[in-house]
C-alpha cells in the first residue's frame, strides 16, 4: 500500500512516497531517498530538525 510522508526543514517542505517501508518517489531536494528504509530517512531528516509525519488518505 502507498503512503505519503509529509517532510519540513527550514528551507523546505516536500512529500515523499513510501511503499511497504522503502521510499519509492521523492522531489529533487529529496531523491537521494529512493529505494532506502523510511525509518533511516525519517531519522536522518529528524536529526537534522525536520517535522516527518505520515499523512492520512483523502
Amino acid at each position: 500500500m502507498e503512503q505519503w510522508v509529509w517532510v519540513s526543514l527550514r528551507h523546505a517542505t516536500f512529500g515523499l512516497v513510501v511503499r511497504d517501508g522503502v521510499v519509492v518517489d521523492a522531489p529533487p531536494i529529496a531523491r537521494w531517498a529512493i529505494g532506502r528504509d523510511e525509518r533511516r530517512v525519517a531519522d536522518y531528516f529528524r536529526r537534522r530538525g525536520a517535522a516527518f509525519a505520515r499523512l492520512e488518505p483523502g
